[in-house]
């Protein structure tokens, strides 16, 4: 053998030992591990956390706007009132990535020209039932699969609602002289859908029903009622109201002042100083009467918290009955009950009385 053929024969065996040493120095994974366990089937990912990713441009209700925010009819004052029978909304919503609407009422689709999804943003319904109403929106993009969740609000609905049920502006006060006629008043918060007849009244005095003058009915449909006071007393006013299609009455309302009728009243009753004065300043004490033939008599008394008796307060001839104003010059400090009496001219008793609440205090303040 040259010595060239020596020399290539040891590489080569140099090069095959080489080999066989880089093989054993490389770890075998065990049996178990041969396969990729992200890609092997029915691999076991309970553990994982699933997050349901939504993509920027997904159809999404934001909220409601208009009727269904604001829940009733907004007034100038800034108070709400619930919508009632009649009314007619408008259903908007703001979303965003939406080309398609669609409207349900307590489950029930609201069709736009009878289908079911419709580009037009809102709906219009009028309310014909009290009660829940529950309103949800759905909205869907340019691919009819990408539709968004439900958005939902309810709303209270009535059958009608009594703005208010007062006297007549004619009227200052809570007297009235026998024979005079007191007029009171309803107003109702007005649908779209109502008309002259929509609502029927009844009105009572004293809790009995009257009929109204102007078409001896006890149900009208009047919104204004004339009572004429035949004798004194008390009286106390009320409203029935229905809907015309009803048979019984849906709200009631009574009016906030008792009315006192008498011969002769007191208007008003005023003190100087008002409600406080100090021992040894005089109260001047004021009235303003009014009776069916303008020959009213009037008188104060006064008396301290858990007396008996009023002390009158006289005039300069010694008479307890006069003039319709009156000096009082207390004599202790105190809580006092001060009183004032009107009566017809010619009668004994009082027609008619005001009192007030007056505190008498020792020393300066």
């Amino acid at each position: 053998m040259s010595r060239r053929n020596s020399v290539a024969w040891c590489i080569g065996l140099l090069l095959i030992a080489g080999a066989v040493v880089m093989a054993l120095c490389v770890k075998v994974p065990p049996k178990d591990d041969l396969g990729a366990k992200r890609f092997a089937a029915g691999s076991d990912t309970s553990g994982a956390q699933a997050q349901d990713i939504e993509s920027s441009n997904h159809p999404v209700v934001v909220g409601f706007v208009g009727d269904l925010a604001v829940k009733g009819t907004k007034r100038n004052d800034g108070s709400v009132i619930p919508f009632v029978i009649g009314d007619a909304l408008t259903l908007e919503a703001e979303a965003l990535n939406a080309t398609e609407y669609r409207w349900t009422l307590n489950g029930e689709v609201l069709k736009e020209k009878g289908q079911e999804w419709s580009v037009r943003k809102d709906r219009e319904y009028e309310v014909v039932a009290a009660g829940e109403l529950r309103f949800s929106v759905q909205v869907r993009g340019a691919d009819p699969a990408a539709v968004s969740q439900p958005k939902e609000t309810t709303l209270k609905t009535e059958p009608l609602y009594i703005e208010s049920f007062e006297k007549s502006i004619v009227h200052d006060g809570d007297r009235s002289l026998t024979g005079e006629e007191f007029t009171v008043e309803v107003q109702m918060a007005e649908p779209i859908a109502a008309d002259l007849d929509f609502y029927k009244f009844r009105y009572s005095v004293n809790d009995v029903p009257q009929k109204h003058p102007e078409d001896e009915q006890e149900w009208t449909s009047e919104t204004d009622f004339t009572y004429k006071f035949p004798t004194p007393g008390q009286y106390s006013f009320k409203v029935e109201v229905r809907r015309a299609t009803e048979k019984a009455a849906e709200k009631v309302a009574v009016l906030a002042e008792i009315i006192t009728v008498a011969d002769a009243v007191l208007l008003s009753f005023d003190a100087y100083p008002e409600k406080v004065a100090a021992l040894g300043a005089t109260v001047n004490l004021d009235v303003f009467p009014e009776s069916l033939f303008g020959m009213s008599e009037c008188r104060f008394g006064v008396k301290k918290m858990g007396a008996a008796d009023f002390e009158w307060v006289l005039e300069e001839d010694g008479a307890s009955w006069g003039a319709a104003e009156r000096d009082w010059l207390p004599k202790e400090p105190g809580n006092y009950i001060v009183r004032a009496e009107v009566r017809e001219a010619g009668k004994e008793e009082a027609d008619d009385f005001r009192e007030m609440l007056y505190t008498v205090m020792a020393g300066e303040f």
